[in-house]
């Protein structure tokens, strides 16, 4: 894996609630701070990973955005 494809993974992580980003993913807490810390490579199936809990978040903030832009209108 090359170095700027783990970089983008630890930057997507930055901001993440690991706790939960270990229990939709089932990659080990411990796992995912060694991976921050650069003790441990990130591999394949961790990228795979982040990527779909990523796109699934994404989805439920989109969601929520819609609705309350829509109550937003409903109001103004």
């Amino acid at each position: 894996m090359s170095k700027d494809l783990e970089r983008q993974y630890r930057e997507a992580l930055r901001g993440l609630n690991y706790a939960e980003v270990s229990r939709k993913t089932g990659r080990g807490l411990r796992t995912l701070h060694a991976y921050m810390n650069g003790d441990r490579r990130v591999t394949d199936p961790a990228v795979r990973e982040l990527i779909e809990y990523l796109r699934a978040k994404s989805d439920t903030f989109t969601a929520a955005a819609d609705r309350m832009a829509a109550a937003l209108e409903e109001e103004g």
